[in-house]
């Protein structure tokens, strides 16, 4: 398929270029959050499930549930009761009810035809990661870290535990007949498990030579279809475990992410990292037909008469194809499945973010797109406007600097000298200089020669000290002091002019991801986070002396920024955003709506709206004055 790159003043239609019948859905504004303005982005696709009438199709999103109309491609309900990304979608037999299980420690039942949630509640330890209903409706097995928990579907309580895994549960099917439970997990454990459904004893295992990616029963519960990490596609009898016959592959087949048997059990579909369905005669195993996508499928799902198979792409978009030609019927599309930068306009209503390639420009009042910019051969993961709201500068994984005109587009130069991704880019105050962050460990600052034909000057200064990659940049108000975070688990203040190391801040203890100044540059306030223990902090220093006056602990602090009029602290921890106010060192207030990091913060020119941009695939536009003012 052909990408339309284009950029335009007025509100573009988006469109599926060159794809028949395709549906734009780009409005997501169902189920709001309190407080919200606008939703961007509809989140990125875990799982997908035919309706079993096959009028509808369930989406599980990192931000709920997405119902579409399968004819129309319209959304008709977003649920949003879990708090955390949805792993797994199933249907109890009689197609009544539905089960989903999510990283917030839960599964949870809905009525198939209102969307109502159930008061059923299946609490986990952990992330659940993998779900589905028995043939005879009465158990729900849920994957959660190396466990299968075994719950009774009408009373909500636990029956039992299987623990054999030595990874964390991937994968868990009931057979059709109702007779197997088979499971699969993650990296590291490379055998499929069959249990008898209804004890919950070991029947079984199979030992694959690679890790498994993705397992699936035939519609006659006698073959359980694999796909493992190296592209293999194998068949085995679920009674003897004996491999029944490897399916043909072709070079371009990488992680079989997830597979479908047809409901008549003739074909053998499989979503692949690299980028297309694959079809297999069931029988013979030989491949009847491929059909490329633009982007990694993470999911597909056989409409209930086999005539239709739907496929969900990394990249957020659904599309279905007719079965017997191969041919795609119709798409459903997804703006923004990953947000690495969102800033406001200083000037205007308008705000910009990073999303892969693209550099798109939306209005603050109304979450509508208004232009895009394609930077070809670049994912991007900063951008930022000049204080006059007319350049954005772009930095990415190509290790260069773009700047780029907001009204129409054009592209104005490229500043290049960094040998690794450029992380974070920021004007200087008045727009002479430009500074740079780069995973090479250093921070860069270039000549902004305004009012000339070619903007782009020369190297001033490269800023060398770190001892590991520069997430974070910002200069101080005044412009003479530059910050830096950085990976090394410090923060460093350099004197822009002479690029003399000024102090160096040590207090946080895993990598620094964000640095501001307060609007009179007298504190500078940072954030942390460590993966590793979800062990991150709020740090706020004084400039001038680089003392630590207040520290405040968390799991992960990827954003941070001051309230524009500097008497808070604003900073996402994890999902949530709090307000903190300085002088009386308290928590203001909370806002809740996204189910994921949280790694980009920006206030409106007015300072009435307030963005986030989280790894949930959304972007949230908070309406500040009314909540403050309630």
């Amino acid at each position: 398929m052909k990408r339309l790159i284009f950029f335009t003043i007025i509100l573009p239609l988006i469109s599926f270029v060159g794809l028949p019948n395709s549906t734009a859905q780009l409005d997501p504004q169902l189920s709001l959050p309190e407080g919200v303005i606008a939703r961007i982005g509809k989140g990125g696709i875990k799982t997908i499930e035919f309706f079993p009438d096959g009028s509808k199709l369930a989406v599980g999103s990192t931000i709920g549930i997405w119902v579409y109309d399968v004819q129309t491609g319209e959304a008709i309900d977003l649920l949003t009761s879990h708090t955390g990304p949805v792993n797994s979608i199933a249907f109890t037999p009689d197609g009544n009810t539905f089960a989903s299980a999510s990283d917030d420690n839960t599964a949870r039942l809905w009525e198939a035809n209102t969307g109502q949630r159930k008061d059923t509640v299946f609490e986990l330890p952990g992330d659940a990661d993998a779900l589905d209903i028995s043939a005879d409706g009465k158990v729900v097995a849920i994957g959660c870290y190396n466990a299968i928990h075994l719950f009774d579907f009408h009373q909500g309580w636990r029956i039992k535990e299987l623990r054999r895994h030595t990874e964390d549960v991937s994968s868990v099917i009931f057979s059709p007949d109702g007779k197997l439970l088979a499971s699969c997990a993650e990296e590291g454990d490379d055998t499929i498990l069959l249990w008898d459904a209804q004890s919950g004893n070991l029947l079984r295992a199979i030992t694959e030579d690679a890790d498994i990616a993705s397992i699936t029963f035939s519609p006659d519960s006698s073959t359980l279809a694999s796909a493992t990490f190296n592209g293999e596609i194998r068949l085995w009898d679920v009674v003897t475990a004996k491999l029944l016959r490897t399916c043909e592959t072709e070079g371009w087949m990488d992680i079989g992410n997830a597979m479908a048997f047809s409901p008549d059990g003739r074909t053998l579909a499989g979503g692949f990292d690299g980028g297309a369905v694959c079809f297999w005669d069931a029988t013979t195993g030989i491949v009847q037909k491929n059909v490329e996508h633009e982007d990694s499928v993470v999911s597909v799902s056989y409409s209930p008469d086999g005539s239709v198979l739907a496929s969900a792409m990394e990249n957020g978009t659904v599309q279905f194809w007719d079965v017997s030609t191969g041919k795609l019927q119709k798409a459903i599309p997804s703006r923004m499945p990953h947000i690495s930068s969102v800033v406001c306009s200083p000037n205007e209503n308008i705000m910009a973010s990073g999303n892969g390639t693209d550099i798109c420009f939306w209005n603050l009042d109304t979450g509508k797109l208004l232009n895009t910019i394609f930077a070809p051969q670049d994912t991007i993961h900063s951008v930022c406007f000049s204080s006059d709201g007319k350049i954005l500068a772009s930095g990415g994984d190509s290790h260069k600097v773009r700047l780029w005109d907001t009204q129409n587009g054009r592209f104005l130069g490229t500043y290049s000298g960094h040998t690794s991704s450029v992380s974070a880019v920021v004007f200087s105050p008045d727009d002479s200089l430009l500074a740079s962050a780069s995973s090479d460990n250093s921070i860069r600052t270039w000549e902004m020669r305004n009012g000339e034909q070619i903007l782009t000057g020369d190297l001033l200064n490269i800023f060398e000290g770190h001892a590991n990659g520069v997430s974070a940049v910002t200069f101080s108000p005044d412009g003479k002091v530059l910050a830096s975070g950085s990976k090394d688990r410090t923060v460093r203040l350099w004197a822009v002019k002479s690029g003399i190391l000024l102090h160096t801040l040590v207090g946080h203890n895993g990598d620094v991801q964000t640095v501001r100044f307060s609007p009179d540059g007298k504190y500078l306030v940072s954030g942390c986070c460590w993966s590793g223990n979800w062990d991150g902090k709020v740090c706020l220093w004084h400039q001038q002396t680089g003392e630590l006056l207040l520290t405040l602990e968390y799991e992960t602090v990827a954003a941070t920024t001051f309230s524009p009029d500097g008497s808070m602290l604003v900073y996402a921890n994890d999902d949530t955003i709090y307000f903190y106010d300085i002088d009386t060192e308290n928590t203001i207030t909370m806002l809740k709506g996204h189910t994921d990091v949280i790694d980009s913060l920006a206030y409106s020119s007015d300072g009435k709206t307030l963005v986030s941009g989280s790894k949930d695939g959304t972007i949230l536009i908070w309406d500040i004055e009314k909540h403050f003012n309630r």
